[in-house]
């Protein structure tokens, strides 16, 4: 856990340790009692040997398709780990949609968060990882430069779907097609963090044309 003293900037923050085997013990049991899996959220910043950890007591790895690349592009479905909760997304990053069309960095522009020059950066940067997406998932390389929709939605989330990973999550942000995050890290108050609506009423989240290919894809690649 990083803290900060109250009125001190974060440079002047520490990390707290915590004992560590008799936490897993505890979870270990509560996981047993419940009949439940345990994933843990081993993404950005974590203590060093801390997925090594997680493996050993049987809980699952967060993986997140945006960051499962190597120097070659993304991963295949095959190399991503079976003890894993697999997902395309998570709260903290861009819906699928809004990273195609980079609706996050016109958006992190607009707060002045990036200036012209970076944004423009951004842009370029999302440009090659589009193609190296398309490329991964086994699509026509001028799909990258096709506007988003649900057939692209599907065959990404099968991609996700037909890897080895025991479990596997799909964002409601997802299949409302939403393009705007529902938080940005490194924001308060410049943005509705955490209070943003779908844009489709909850009982008809799963009846939409893009839902459903989502969901059609994703169960035909669990099976």
């Amino acid at each position: 856990l990083f803290v900060v003293p109250e009125g001190a900037p974060g440079s002047a923050g520490c990390y707290l340790g915590y004992p560590m085997p008799a936490l897993l013990h505890r979870l270990a049991r509560a996981s047993r009692a419940a009949r439940c899996l345990v994933v843990g959220e081993d993404l950005g910043t974590v203590a060093e040997g801390f997925s090594a950890t997680m493996q050993g007591a049987n809980i699952l790895s967060y993986r997140v398709l945006w960051f499962e690349r190597d120097d070659d592009g993304f991963r295949p479905a095959a190399a991503w780990p079976a003890g894993a909760s697999a997902c395309v997304t998570t709260h903290d990053l861009p819906p699928l949609a809004g990273w195609w069309e980079g609706a996050d960095i016109l958006e992190r522009a607009a707060l002045g968060l990036l200036s012209a020059p970076a944004a423009a950066a951004a842009q370029a940067m999302r440009a090659g990882d589009r193609a190296r997406l398309v490329a991964a998932i086994g699509l026509p390389a001028r799909r990258a430069q096709a506007p988003f929709d649900s057939a692209l939605a599907a065959s990404i989330h099968a991609h996700v779907a037909a890897t080895p990973s025991v479990l596997m999550l799909v964002q409601a942000d997802d299949l409302a097609g939403a393009r705007i995050g529902t938080n940005l890290p490194g924001t308060d108050r410049e943005r509705p963090n955490w209070r943003r609506r779908l844009p489709v009423a909850a009982d008809a989240l799963c009846a939409a044309p893009l839902a459903r290919a989502i969901l059609r894809a994703a169960a035909a690649g669990r099976r």
